[in-house]
């Protein structure tokens, strides 16, 4: 894991920098030098700004952007208009003109996600504009039926349905396991059935099984990714996965990979992006949604708006969640898509809970918080470490150091078992807290557990 993590690149100038061989000093010297030649005089060609824009997320002045874009290749109207960092190129560019059918689909399945698994990119490049017109775009759009027009092997419904079969068994395994590990696995299923979406031939029921299953496939990708600290390549997979359960008419699986998205923006991306994901989730996939998707649906957008900090929108969502998951419990199960098998009162009663820390309502974070750890399913490992590290912070926020830390060294000691870059980077986070209580010796012994860690 440790050598994992060195690979990611984190800020889209390491890159940069990666891709062209240079050091911070060879950073500031192109821009000093294409500054002066814009006739910017003495502009500082110090190796600690580069040092400070990538590692503190310094923002350059705007004439130092200039030079950088204008070496980059990238025009002044850009930098304007997407803002830093998202202006800096990065190598594969995400394509949100392919058209939303079957072709389109497959395209987005065989030929962008080529190098995906070679994507170490820490950061995100799908984000503004771009996420808008992502989240306009598959609601806007009739999907296509599916024809069987391409040549190649037959696939019959026997192939299709071991791949389904599949499928379950690998979400279980994320749920024990974490993302770090399930990764190549993953992958390699997406894999197999995008080449057989490519190369086969197939009628339209078996073809609409197979973008289903490259939807559930692309949307645990890119969760796996986005588990292991591959933002960019999370990003990319779930881009393919909603072309694909596009292609398949499938709403309610489209809506769970958007919500996915919007996650991912409000975690490691822009809040508003998050916001923007989840009410395209909600108001165009809930429709044909049962009431308990609709209910995880609702949960996502509550985060985006805890996120940007508007409480009384998060409040309206979750007593919306909590109203639909009434619904849910009064109907049948077998009508759910086998995906939201982990939804229940104690996910949604944790997701509150993470609500409420965000916008500093502590006391109600940690009573929802308490109720969810009590009712989790033990099996869900990785979720278990987040939620204690959450209730590790907020008892530490509330003067309850103690409590914290043996909260926090249990989170720890879990880590063992779910390698998840998320969720060990949650009990990190957690220990950045107690830098005033360095010497109390339930903080040394959280330390000698954060050490094992690697």
């Amino acid at each position: 894991m440790a050598n994992q993590r060195k690979d990611i690149t984190n800020h889209p100038l390491t890159h940069i920098r990666q891709e062209r061989g240079w050091t911070y000093q060879d950073l500031v010297n192109a821009v000093a030098e294409e500054a002066k030649r814009m006739g910017v005089r003495n502009m500082a060609a110090r190796r600690e700004k580069a040092w400070r824009w990538e590692t503190w997320g310094v923002e350059p002045d705007l004439e130092t952007q200039y030079a950088l874009a204008s070496v980059l290749g990238v025009s002044q109207n850009d930098v304007r208009r997407l803002e830093w960092p998202t202006w800096i190129p990065t190598g594969m560019q995400v394509r949100t003109d392919t058209p939303w059918n079957q072709a389109g689909a497959i395209h987005t399945l065989e030929k962008e996600l080529e190098d995906v698994m070679l994507d170490r990119r820490g950061f995100m490049i799908i984000a503004g504009s771009t996420v808008s017109a992502i989240a306009y775009s598959w609601t806007s759009i009739e999907p296509e039926r599916v024809a069987a027009a391409l040549n190649g092997r037959v696939i019959d419904e026997e192939i299709v349905t071991w791949i389904e079969n599949r499928i379950p068994s690998l979400r279980r395994m994320d749920d024990k396991l974490g993302g770090a590990k399930l990764r190549d696995l993953v992958g390699a299923e997406l894999h197999l059935v995008s080449e057989l979406l490519a190369n086969g031939t197939y009628t339209s029921r078996v073809g609409r099984r197979l973008f289903d299953a490259a939807g559930e496939l692309g949307q645990l990708a890119g969760w796996v990714s986005f588990d292991t600290g591959l933002n960019a390549a999370a990003q990319r997979y779930y881009l393919a996965a909603l072309r694909a359960a596009h292609a398949a008419d499938n709403r309610p699986l489209a809506a769970n990979i958007v919500a996915c998205m919007s996650f991912q923006s409000v975690i490691v991306g822009d809040p508003r992006d998050g916001v923007t994901l989840a009410q395209s989730a909600v108001s165009a996939g809930g429709r044909s949604a049962t009431p308990r998707v609709r209910s995880f649906l609702a949960t996502r957008e509550a985060s985006a708006y805890a996120r940007a900090g508007d409480a009384a929108a998060c409040q309206r969502a979750l007593s919306r969640a909590d109203a639909e998951l009434d619904r849910a419990d009064k109907v049948d199960k077998a009508d759910d898509p086998a995906w939201i098998y982990y939804f229940d009162e104690a996910e949604l009663i944790a997701q509150a809970g993470a609500c409420y820390l965000n916008l500093d309502m502590l006391k109600k974070a940690d009573s929802e918080l308490e109720i969810a750890l009590a009712n989790q399913d033990p099996s869900y490992v990785r979720d278990r470490i987040l939620y204690q590290t959450r209730r590790a912070t907020t008892q530490f926020r509330l003067g309850n150091l103690d409590h914290a830390c043996t909260l926090a060294t249990e989170a720890a000691a879990l880590t063992r078992k779910a390698r998840s870059r998320r969720s060990t980077q949650a009990v990190r986070d957690f220990r950045l807290l107690l830098a005033s209580a360095e010497t109390e010796p339930l903080v040394r012994e959280l330390d000698s557990y954060i050490a094992a860690l690697g």
